[in-house]
This record gives C-alpha cells, sequence and structure tokens, in this order.
C-alpha cells in the first residue's frame, strides 16, 4: 500500500479512538454530576401553597413601601398572574405576525 493511503488510515482510527474517550468521559461526567449534588445538598424543603388571593391591604402596603424606595414613579398595573397570560399570549402572536412574509404579485 502506499504510504499517504496508511497514515491517512491511522489518523482516522485515531480520530475514532480519541471521539470514543471523549464520549465516555462526557457520559461520566454527566453521571457523577448528580451524584455529587445529591451527596452535597440537604433534603428539599416541602413548599408552601400559593396563596389563591393576596389581600388588598397587603397590596397597599407593598405598593406604599416600593413607592417609598423608588420614589415617584406610577404603579401601572397590579393583576393576578393568571389573568394576564392571554393578554402576553395575545401581544406575543401579534407581534410575530407582524414580521410574516407576505407574497406581493408582480406587475
Amino acid at each position: 500500500m502506499n504510504d499517504p493511503i496508511v497514515l491517512s488510515i491511522v489518523i482516522y482510527g485515531l480520530a475514532i479512538v480519541i471521539s470514543f474517550l471523549v464520549a465516555a468521559l462526557i457520559k461520566g461526567i454527566v453521571v457523577a454530576l448528580p451524584l455529587l449534588r445529591s451527596r452535597d445538598s440537604s433534603p428539599p424543603q416541602p413548599s408552601r401553597p400559593a396563596a389563591s388571593s393576596v389581600p388588598p391591604e397587603h397590596v397597599a402596603a407593598i405598593a406604599g413601601a416600593v413607592a417609598t424606595l423608588v420614589g415617584p414613579r406610577h404603579i401601572i398595573h397590579i393583576e393576578d398572574q393568571g389573568r394576564a397570560a392571554a393578554w402576553t399570549h395575545e401581544g406575543r402572536m401579534i407581534h410575530q405576525t407582524s414580521h410574516a412574509v407576505t407574497r406581493q404579485q408582480k406587475r
């Protein structure tokens, strides 16, 4: 065989071996990280259920504290998070369709 052909086959084989070693190293890291994390961390604390509604007195107190800290600015809107999802979805849809490419006929 020619010397360049043998050299290219050896280099190709070496690249395959190195690729498998790197893949095995990555797999080892992926397996080891969760084991290390579970050993170091304490058990998760149970979360409290979210309040269904916030009393208006609390909203007023928080708004007053924020107004005192940030100065003369206006609070524009306070609303439950679930109700605003429809507005967010509608705004995203309008924004994304505003970039739609339209085909125009050549004259």
